[in-house]
């Protein structure tokens, strides 16, 4: 009788592992649907406040953000990569499209915010997203803007410490 009990037992607990290991609810991350990628991304990226000597000279807070457009993994050069408007109060970038060097890398020139301004947003995190979308836009006869579509996204998370 025993015996029975603890198979039973063993054949319950059996059956609800494999009933709760099946049932994935976490969503996972989209796989590429085309040729292109994004590598070597400058994420996370710690942001510390720029310094200001006595004559109000600021010094330090230009940031390099880059990442790597890769083609059926090899360097895409000469294409555009955009960056999605963040509110200022995060800083700024110098220009918001960049074209991909020889080795395929975009790189965007960031400046943070200084003095009061820093302080208001130290400890926070936010994260920008650079885009690569389709320049191959169909021109249409109608006045309408046509939206590219967006290829590919990447994520910059920006950490104010």
């Amino acid at each position: 009788m025993k015996r029975h009990m603890i198979h039973s037992f063993l054949l319950v607990v059996s059956v609800l592992l494999l009933a709760a290991c099946g049932t994935d609810n976490k969503e996972n991350p989209p796989e590429a649907d085309g040729p292109y990628s994004f590598f070597d991304a400058t994420t996370p990226l710690t942001i510390t406040k720029p310094s200001e000597d006595a004559n109000g000279t600021v010094t330090g807070g230009d940031y390099n953000i880059s990442v790597a457009l890769r083609e059926f993994d090899l360097a895409a050069s000469n294409e555009e990569v955009l960056m999605r408007p963040f509110a200022s109060a995060y800083g700024f970038l110098t220009e918001s499209s960049v074209t991909t060097d020889n080795n395929g890398r975009a790189t965007f020139s960031y400046t943070a915010p200084t003095g009061k301004d820093f302080d208001a947003v130290r400890g926070q995190d936010i994260t920008i997203q650079a885009v690569y979308a389709d320049s191959n836009v169909i021109e249409t006869a109608s006045t309408d803007p046509v939206a590219p579509d967006i290829l590919l996204t990447q994520d910059f998370i920006l950490q104010f410490r």
